[in-house]
């Protein structure tokens, strides 16, 4: 389940990487302000290979079923983001939505091999895990998560979460049978945050499958059970085709950005906010808007945060340096150095 991490030169590359290992299985891709950008999971730590291997292998024989007990137009098959089958659950708000509502599914056959996929405890385990690794690394984005659907569910009992104990609100199941993409952005999905990506096999990692990240440069190979977390929809992102006698499968977890501004307008469109609103209100979001992608930046964890096993960053918080700062701010702190850090050239 190891990581091969590649590099080439886009034509504009926006960020300056470090890769750092941890814990063994993992790596994490940090800014040149030591904030994690995404992570590559690998598999839960401690699980022996056999036993992770087993839960990916039931994860694709459930998706493998819900294909076959399901039917897809056309556009379900042909998309923006490839020549494959998907189907989407769970909730969002946008796109000529009124307010936040569940994703459809049509057909009875159609939603019940959903609800049986959903179901599964090896897609339950996955869900589990890039959750457990969204809290772990991106724990500040993972709390206004999972509190945004807890609000906005107690507004709204109607709209149904998928798993249990999951900071997102929607999961698309791409459901292949050859799921790889062209270059891409998904611009729904939550800027500041990251999207939670596993894909599942049958295919040989070394000859297709990689995540390719355009904008940073690297070529990521994506082992069949590995998890990777990144902000998709700043990131322009690609995978690489596999073999045509390959299968590949995927379950990505997310949340759309137009949940958080219902919440923050008080649960209404904007439209709604804007003509209720007095001048106080009005400049006070104005003003908001202006620093919304500093208050973005202080929700990434640091690496340095990681290290010294403060990784919900409280230390930084309550110094009141959440707030772009160099790597000595917190020297008088023990810091636990990683063993390898490998340096982007």
């Amino acid at each position: 389940m190891g990581w091969t991490v590649r590099t080439f030169s886009p034509r504009c590359c926006v960020l300056l990487l470090t890769l750092s290992i941890f814990p063994r299985s993992c790596i994490t891709l940090v800014d040149s302000h030591d904030r994690i950008i995404a992570v590559l999971g690998g598999v839960p730590h401690g699980s022996k290979g056999m036993e992770w291997q087993a839960v990916e292998a039931d994860a694709t024989a459930a998706a493998m079923l819900c294909r076959d007990l399901s039917t897809f137009t056309e556009a379900q098959k042909h998309g923006r983001r490839g020549d494959f089958a998907s189907r989407t659950v769970g909730y969002g708000y946008g796109n000529g939505r009124r307010k936040p509502q569940n994703y459809k599914v049509s057909g009875t056959a159609n939603q019940n091999a959903m609800q049986e996929l959903l179901q599964n405890d090896a897609i339950r385990r996955i869900s589990g895990f890039q959750n457990a690794l969204f809290n772990t690394f991106c724990h500040k984005n993972y709390v206004e998560y999972r509190d945004t659907n807890e609000e906005i569910q107690r507004k709204q009992p109607e709209l149904r979460a998928n798993f249990r104990n999951t900071a997102f609100a929607a999961t698309t199941f791409n459901l292949g049978p050859r799921s790889f993409s062209p270059p891409h952005m998904d611009p729904d999905n939550r800027a500041s945050s990251w999207c939670a990506d596993t894909n599942m096999g049958p295919f040989d990692p070394d000859k297709g499958g990689h995540l390719v990240l355009w904008d940073l440069g690297l070529i990521i190979r994506f082992p069949p059970g590995s998890t990777i977390l990144f902000p998709s929809a700043l990131i322009t992102h690609s995978t690489i085709p596999i073999q045509a006698h390959e299968s590949r499968y995927a379950i990505i977890q997310y949340s759309s950005g137009g949940l958080f501004r219902w919440r923050d307008n008080g649960f209404q469109p904007d439209k709604s906010f804007l003509e209720k609103a007095t001048a106080e209100e009005r400049a006070e979001r104005e003003a908001l808007r202006a620093s919304r992608w500093k208050l973005g930046l202080q929700k990434f964890t640091r690496w340095a945060d990681i290290c010294r096993g403060d990784w919900k960053g409280t230390i930084r918080t309550a110094a009141g340096l959440d707030e772009v700062s160099d790597l000595s701010d917190l020297e008088e702190f023990p810091v636990l150095r990683p063993s390898k850090r490998v340096r982007r050239r």
